[in-house]
């Protein structure tokens, strides 16, 4: 054999070498405890229906990469994202996997997939931003990853279980309740050893209030406590609300609120006049979108 083609094959050996080396590795098992059937993924799984595994996953072990695991095919539906280690129970993600893909090793592959994700989902408008929640104060104990609006942690198993937290990207709003109501903090960027009494042990959804892209901004003559909008994304009319409203009839705007900016105080915005039927409460931040309360608030009052 001639050097040349011995120093092509080391070379290609060497390149393939470092190819295996950074390519990820998630094995999933039926059952808890990395007990029964086993099927292990070097590249994404769109749909886990063509592995014979889809809502059949119990436990987790990320040998290496991180993992973002969703509960609907094509990496829909609620995700969460796995970094190398074990994972004997899936809690409330117990056999509800379908999908699951690498989301890189480093953080640009990572927030670059999220951003793209977001794109893909009908989320974009240049938010991105990451979450990592701790079951311990310190940053200590199990932890998982928020890399989008998420009404319910219920189902990723990471209900009232929050008591510190990491801001990687992006400033977010924890709630004590699902679907952003409770008690509500917001978070910029930073490590957060406690997440304060009112929401320890009490974390129940969080959204991107603000992924660092810009966006709206009133003049400074019409900032209000609350500044209300006709369509999602803070687009359409605005209407800025400094007092108490016991009926957006008086205003104008009866059903007809589709984005919220809330600049200071804790609000609570009602279905019905005087205060009446549904009500969710908001703290300072942006909601580009109500969902069930979109074009159904009636009255709105800060909370004391």
């Amino acid at each position: 054999m001639n050097r040349t083609l011995t120093g092509a094959l080391l070379l290609a050996a060497t390149f393939f070498t470092q190819l295996a080396a950074h390519a990820g590795e998630l094995t999933l098992y039926t059952d808890d405890d990395f007990q029964g059937r086993a099927v292990t993924l070097h590249e994404s799984a769109a749909n886990f229906v063509e592995l014979g595994f889809n809502d059949r996953a119990s436990s987790v072990v990320v040998r290496s990469g991180r993992w973002e695991v969703c509960a609907d095919a094509n990496f829909n539906g609620t995700c969460v994202v796995f970094g190398p280690g074990e994972y004997p129970s899936l809690q409330g993600f117990n056999d509800k996997v379908s999908s699951a893909r690498e989301v890189g090793h480093g953080g640009g592959n990572w927030r670059d997939r999220d951003r793209d994700r977001d794109r893909d989902r009908g989320h974009g408008h240049g938010r991105r931003g990451m979450l990592e929640l701790f079951t311990q104060p310190g940053l200590r104990g199990n932890s998982t990853h928020i890399v989008g609006d998420t009404d319910d942690f219920g189902p990723m198993g990471f209900n009232n279980r929050t008591y510190s937290l990491n801001v990687e990207s992006g400033t977010w709003q924890l709630c004590s309740e699902t679907e952003y109501r409770g008690v509500c903090r917001l978070f910029e960027p930073g490590r957060y050893p406690q997440v304060g009494r009112e929401l320890s042990g009490r974390v129940s959804s969080a959204r991107l209030v603000d992924g660092g892209g810009g966006g709206w901004r009133p003049p400074a003559e019409e900032t209000a406590p609350v500044m209300l909008f006709s369509g999602d994304g803070m687009r359409g009319r605005m209407v800025p609300l400094r007092r108490d409203a016991r009926n957006f009839e008086a205003i104008d705007f009866n059903d007809r609120t589709g984005s919220i900016i809330v600049n200071e105080g804790q609000w609570e915005f009602c279905m019905h006049a005087d205060f009446d039927g549904r009500c969710v409460v908001f703290g300072p931040g942006r909601y580009d979108r109500l969902g069930g309360m979109n074009n159904q608030i009636s009255s709105a009052r800060r909370l004391r």
